[in-house]
């Protein structure tokens, strides 16, 4: 009976200890069932440190270089209402990353950043990249993510990033018009503030009667088309010294019938006073001034092409003149 009692127990116990062996290799196996079913990303995708900036529309960023030992992704994120573009060219041999300019013009990939990101993948190997501001301002994060199971190297820019610029358009205008007799003379003064600018210009057109030049039909927008023969009007500019009230002297003058006279740089917290002579004849005129702000070593685009005058050009290098005795009718 006792013994009939203790192989009862023993059985007990036997299948208490295969159930827990048996419960133990299942947890073991859900275990390992996991690690294995964990996605690729959460265990092998590198996230470099993202690269920061800014950029202004038309603004191209520094030449970022990235070597990836295995296919990855390149990643902009721009501030809200920005489009900022993101543009790749792939590097063979030891050379350099291309300049900026290079890269936006022949690039192997491009993406554009219409809802504030723009992505794209990269094969494994050498990239070089430029951030583009499309449009708008801001800031724009460079993020750079790898599959490969061990890091890959931060992008870094190139140790002299090659800028390029961009032309730089008319900052602001100023149109005047006039009726001069001979021997009569306009003066309009124009101030350079204190935050400068690169170059200032005067073109000048005029029509009428009383001599035998034609007039030149000007077709770049910036004087008064004629045909008719007319008057010989010229233009001067003094810088700090307005003709009518004193003797003044200067290089930058240029003869009619169309006159261009240009300073670049201007000096800032001058008065450069433009005048308008009628040599000879009578009749209308149109003078011109454009004004440009551009930084660093933006060209200028040429709004005076029609006059064969380059956007760098400065008309004060000829012989030095007095200001003509005239009959001022107009003077601001």
């Amino acid at each position: 009976m006792r013994v009939s009692f203790i192989a009862r127990q023993c059985a007990l116990r036997s299948g208490m200890m295969r159930n827990f062996w048996k419960t133990g290799i299942i947890f073991l196996m859900l275990i390992i069932c996991a690690l294995v079913a964990l996605p690729a990303s959460a265990e092998e995708m590198s996230v470099l440190s993202e690269q920061q900036a800014s950029l202004w529309q038309g603004q191209t960023s520094q030449v970022y270089e990235v070597t990836l030992n295995c296919p990855g992704t390149a990643t902009v994120t721009s501030s809200y209402g920005a489009r900022f573009d993101l543009y790749a060219k792939k590097k063979w041999g030891y050379g350099s990353c291309p300049s900026a300019s290079s890269i936006l013009y022949n690039y192997d990939k491009v993406a554009y950043g219409y809802s504030g990101t723009s992505s794209m993948t990269l094969e494994a190997g050498t990239w070089c990249l430029v951030v583009h501001g499309y449009s708008g301002s801001g800031t724009y994060s460079l993020r750079v993510t790898s599959s490969c199971p061990y890091p890959t190297p931060t992008p870094y820019p190139t140790p002299y990033p090659t800028p390029y610029p961009t032309p730089c358009g008319v900052y602001k205008s100023d149109t005047r018009q006039g009726y001069l007799n001979q021997g009569q003379a306009a003066v309009y003064g124009y101030f350079i503030p204190s935050d400068g600018r690169s170059k200032i210009e005067w073109s000048m057109s005029s029509s009428g009667s009383g001599g035998s030049t034609p007039i030149i039909v000007a077709s770049d927008g910036m004087s008064v088309e004629s045909s008719s023969y007319g008057n010989a009007f010229d233009l001067y500019v003094f810088k700090d010294c307005n003709p009518k009230n004193s003797y003044c002297n200067t290089r930058h003058y240029s003869k009619g019938p169309n006159a261009y006279v240009s300073v670049a740089p201007p000096s800032s917290g001058s008065t450069y006073y433009a005048m308008v002579y009628a040599r000879s004849g009578s009749g209308n005129y149109n003078l011109k001034m454009n004004s440009y702000k551009c930084g660093g070593s933006t060209p200028i685009i040429v709004a005076s092409a029609g006059m064969g005058v380059t956007a760098s050009d400065d008309t004060g290098s000829g012989a030095e003149v007095s200001a003509p005795s005239a009959d001022f009718v107009i003077s601001e």
